[in-house]
């Protein structure tokens, strides 16, 4: 193996998939150069479905590559703030009902708290949590066609009404990945649920970091990437990867500049990367050609503040409305920001001066979020284009692995095959997954 100190890695995207790897890279002695066709790196980045790079996000306990960034980030007696809070549904009748949390050890804990959630009626609750204890025991087994149905009909399936579906089952299948039950498939939406609701209690905590993603994760990786020499191209965008017998040679950007690496890694949605393949890989491999089939859509993430004081950070998920949830965070001692995101394109093609200040203080004062007397101190709103990926029957097997067909090339992103919903730490994963394949690679 060629030291690493002698080999260069060209990343294209300066997401946090791209972020990591590089910063991954560079600590192994990699010199590592980014491209980022934004001035800024970072600068496309959400995480999950309730908040964006600017603003205070949530971190699952189930989250590990995430945490582990975080720590490696920022020394111990620097560590964000965090503050854990409970889930909580948004009921028929406007009411909440908390999840609860006990500190049973698994999986007792996660049949205990079935039974104590008020949000599902008492004898579909039992009728689940003896379903749930049968996989345990073996006695009954998960289907084989899961990523060929929907999870609507799964649903279904084992008893769970349409009413439960639409106060339950969907606003977490739109929370974690951005879906609709009736759309994705049952795989996608197990695959999204277990690990939070179905391993260690711990798994199950939602802390919420008080500090932004910019902070958290952009700044320090950026600061730590320029200390160690590595190149961040802003403003650059890539047209076409050159190749010479089945290997990566070069990155073309919109200048006419030509750069090269010994590895690349592609850390850019699949509606960016597959205009820049060779026509002749995909056409000869799969792996290529599956990308094509990928499909995502935008969403809308409003932001509002409201003149009055925020005792605990709320994550609170809806049901029939365009909405998916509303993340209530601390902005200042006597202000709270409310962020609610939406894939409705009645909302993100309405005037900036109606939706906002209409329907979204209605939707608050239903759920008691905004105190009689509070007035909304301002708003805006933000639209991240193709942020959620598609998740219907079939996607799982398009989902690419970050190894590709050529020898020298790895993609990253969190709608890459991590084993988790293109979430913060799908993206994390895809990161370290790409550093890790090229440390214990050979010469490219």
């Amino acid at each position: 193996m060629i030291p690493s100190a002698t080999q260069s890695v060209l990343i294209l995207g300066g997401g946090l998939a791209g972020l990591t790897a590089a910063y991954r890279l560079s600590h192994l002695g990699y010199r590592v150069t980014i491209i980022e066709k934004r001035p800024l790196v970072g600068d496309r980045i959400i995480s999950g479905y309730h908040d964006d790079a600017s603003s205070p996000f949530t971190v699952l306990g189930c989250h590990r590559a995430t945490q582990a960034l975080l720590h490696s980030l920022h020394p111990d007696h620097r560590q964000p703030l965090t503050s854990e809070i409970p889930l909580e549904f948004q009921l028929p009748d406007n009411s909440l009902a908390h999840y609860p949390r006990t500190n049973f050890p698994a999986p007792l804990h996660s049949w205990v708290n079935l039974l104590k959630f008020s949000g599902i009626p008492w004898k579909e609750r039992w009728r689940l949590a003896s379903w749930v204890e049968q996989l345990w025991e073996g006695d009954a087994e998960l289907p084989a066609d899961l990523e060929h149905r929907t999870a609507e009909e799964w649903l279904a399936s084992i008893g769970q009404t349409t009413q439960t579906s639409r106060v339950v089952w969907n606003p977490l299948a739109r929370w974690l990945t951005g879906n609709e039950l009736s759309t994705m498939s049952a795989d996608a939406f197990v695959t999204s649920i277990r690990p939070f609701f179905l391993k260690t209690p711990s798994d199950s905590r939602i802390s919420v970091v008080q500090d932004s993603l910019n902070a958290c994760f952009v700044q320090p990786i950026t600061d730590a990437l320029t200390q160690v020499g590595t190149t961040i191209l802003g403003n650059s965008e890539a047209t076409q990867l050159r190749y010479e017998r089945e290997h990566i040679s070069g990155v073309l950007l919109r200048d006419g500049s030509l750069l090269q690496a010994d590895w690349y890694v592609a850390a850019l949605p699949p509606q960016q990367l597959t205009p820049l393949l060779p026509e002749r890989w995909l056409t000869r491999y799969a792996y290529f050609q599956q990308l094509v089939e990928l499909r995502s859509s935008d969403c809308t993430i409003f932001h509002l503040q409201a003149e009055q004081p925020c005792a605990t950070p709320r994550l609170i998920l809806l049901n029939d409305t365009a909405f998916h949830s509303v993340f209530a965070t601390r902005a200042t001692a006597d202000r709270t920001h409310f962020s609610l995101i939406t894939t409705d394109n009645q909302f993100s093609q309405a005037p900036p001066d109606s939706t906002p200040n209409t329907a979204i203080p209605d939707l608050l004062r239903s759920l008691r979020l905004l105190v009689p007397g509070s007035n909304i101190a301002s708003t805006s709103r933000r639209t991240i284009p193709n942020s959620i990926l598609s998740l219907k029957p079939g996607t799982k097997l398009h989902r690419p692995i970050q190894r590709s067909p050529i020898a020298n090339l790895l993609l990253a992103g969190s709608w890459t095959d991590t084993g988790w919903p293109p979430n913060l730490e799908s993206a994390i994963v895809s990161g370290n997954r790409c550093a890790d394949a090229i440390a214990s690679g050979t010469s490219a």
